[in-house]
């Protein structure tokens, strides 16, 4: 089940219309104020969760009378509205989910969300954190990439843990064999994929691998 969650950064209404059309997840979470861009587009999620300490405007309310079902939780939690709904996607059986609206605005957000995708790496499902200039997985194993699956420019890997070993990449303009790329280093900064699929292996580690494209492109 592919399932979208919504989060509550800054997100163009136009844009999300765009990726849920492309996309066509099975299954949509707003989380918090992730509901407003949703409402503005006319699409009604299958699930709304959150503190809701900062929502404001008619969404909460017309969705509430369509009958979508919420979840509210406490505003003094451990935990993000993000991170819950990731935590729920993985509950209700994802295999692959996307986390739009995750990036922009408050920088805190945006951290703790990069680190909320440690929630599906370690269930096994991967999720891709999208805005509209790039694209965020995790990975703690070997993988491939293929070129059509990330239309971006830069294919950048950058340790989350203290570093990635024997680290090999394949199919990029800037290849490796087994070298240790550690917390900090820029080194995996800016590659390109120039064949078909990209391989990526490493014997331990946790890589953060980010598509982008340049403002503008």
């Amino acid at each position: 089940m592919k399932t979208m969650i919504v989060s509550g950064g800054w997100l163009r209404p136009a844009f999300l219309d765009t990726y849920l059309k492309k996309e066509e997840p099975d299954f949509v979470i707003a989380a918090d104020r992730g509901m407003d861009p949703l409402y503005a587009i006319g699409r009604f999620p299958d699930l709304v969760l959150g503190d809701f300490d900062s929502t404001k405007g008619a969404a909460k309310e017309a969705l509430a009378a369509a009958g979508v079902p919420f979840e509210t939780y406490i505003a003094e939690k451990d935990f993000t509205d993000t991170e819950a709904a990731l935590a729920k996607a993985v509950e209700l059986g994802a295999d692959e989910i996307v986390l739009m609206g995750a990036t922009g605005g408050r920088l805190d957000h945006f951290m703790g969300n990069l680190y909320g995708l440690l929630i599906p790496m370690r269930a096994g499902v991967l999720c891709r954190m999208i805005d509209e200039q790039n694209e965020v997985r995790l990975y703690d194993r070997s993988f491939e990439i293929r070129r059509e699956d990330a239309p971006r420019k830069y294919f950048s890997l950058i340790p989350m843990s203290e570093a990635c070993v024997d680290l090999t990449i394949r199919g990029c303009k800037y290849e490796v064999e087994g070298v240790t790329l550690e917390r900090g280093s820029g080194r995996g900064i800016s590659n390109e994929i120039t064949e078909d699929t990209a391989s990526v292996s490493f014997s331990e580690g946790i890589l953060i691998v980010i598509c982008s494209d340049d403002r503008g492109e």
